[in-house]
């Protein structure tokens, strides 16, 4: 196995959960085609496993490590939504006031800052106008990124629902540049990356780290293309890369009381917004959304997080604040090598569940949990 652990499990049921949690892993590379995949798997009160499989690129030279750096893809989001309240709390903006009082923009004078960071201003999706072969090598500007979204008007109305707008994140990041004339991946590194001593985060460039690279087949070229570092069009919304441990240390931080930033999950959750019956993002469905969190019940508990989805990286980070189990994911592809959907290839839904399945098998392994078991036995 390629399965590597600061905790080895003790009991029958931890071992068997993680053989078959390796096994599922391995599968995405060995059975399903995917470049390379990493699972880390932190469980409170006893340890960290990690899991991974395949190789960091195409041409096969190094193997995947725990350590890698990848895109986080949405995930971003949830750092994006961070930081805006860090700002509103410090009387920058005001999460319900209108965006327009800072950002000169045609949008409508009622979306506000909270409903960029909840999904439900009604503006258009830029992604939609980008076209299928769009290649992401070609840097974008944030406003061209908002233009490309104008023509297909107000979708709904501002506050009604929650659907998935990569737009209203755009829009989001640059209202942070302007109330405080800094760069948003420079903010970023001030206020969250800085205060939580990460060293292998980074929006808008690359962190250190050895990268799991991504790739897509163009037209026009004769070898799929590295598209690893080709961000600028999510600007915002998914641009940031990261290693899985300091993006566990992003989400885990909402759990902690000690921690630096001084955002908990309840200050990000307070409220949520559902989606109608037929979302125009489809993965809108069956979802509620917070300020730049998911909430799901992948293995049958309510846990929060977020996916991310690149044209070069499937990932996701997901915690259980109860359970005190937190697992996040990342998934590398050659998009476009073959005539079977990424989707296909990559089931994130057995994924999720499974990792956050194993998690909650290792948690019974806690001496806490131990002494209780061995009380009632007797």
């Amino acid at each position: 196995m390629t399965q590597t652990s600061a905790y080895v499990p003790r009991t029958a049921l931890g071992i068997d959960t993680v053989e078959r949690f390796d096994r599922i892993v391995h599968d995405l590379v060995d059975r399903l085609g995917n470049l390379g995949a990493l699972v880390v798997i932190d469980v409170d009160g006893v340890g960290r496993v990690n899991f991974t499989a395949g190789h960091a690129d195409r041409q096969r030279t190094r193997a995947v490590t725990p350590n890698d750096i990848f895109q986080i893809g949405s995930q971003s989001k949830t750092i994006t939504a961070m930081l805006l309240v860090l700002l509103a709390r410090d009387g920058m903006l005001n999460l319900d006031s209108s965006v327009r009082d800072h950002l000169d923009l045609p949008i409508d004078r009622r979306i506000t800052p909270r409903h960029l960071l909840m999904n439900t201003s009604g503006l258009g999706e830029f992604s939609r106008a980008l076209g299928e072969h769009f290649d992401m090598r070609i840097p974008l500007a944030p406003r061209d990124l908002v233009a490309l979204a104008l023509p297909q008007g107000q979708l709904f109305e501002p506050g009604a629902r929650f659907d998935y707008c990569n737009t209203g994140w755009v829009i989001a990041a640059m209202l942070a540049e302007a109330v405080t004339q800094q760069r948003y991946g420079d903010l970023v590194a001030e206020r969250i990356i800085a205060p939580l001593a990460l060293g292998n985060t980074a929006f808008g460039t690359f962190p250190r780290g050895e990268p799991m690279h991504g790739y897509w087949v163009l037209p026009g070229e004769a070898e799929p293309v590295d598209i690893t570092g080709a961000l600028s069009w999510a600007y915002g919304c998914g641009d940031g890369i990261a290693s899985a441990s300091d993006i566990l240390a992003i989400y885990q931080s909402l759990l902690r009381p000690d921690s630096p930033l001084g955002i908990t999950l309840g200050d990000l959750t307070a409220a949520t917004a559902g989606p109608s019956q037929s979302p125009a993002f489809a993965m809108s469905l069956g979802l509620d959304y917070a300020l730049g969190l998911e909430r799901r019940a992948w293995a049958g508990r309510e846990v929060w997080g977020h996916p991310g989805s690149t044209e070069a990286t499937r990932s996701s980070t997901w915690i259980d604040a109860d359970a005190g189990v937190a697992v996040a994911t990342a998934v590398t592809i050659v998009h476009g090598a073959t005539p079977i959907g990424d989707d296909i290839r990559y089931p994130r839904e057995q994924l999720f569940a499974m990792a956050l399945q194993t998690g909650y098998a290792l948690a019974t392994e806690r001496p806490v949990h131990a002494a209780r078991a061995m009380d009632m036995a007797q």
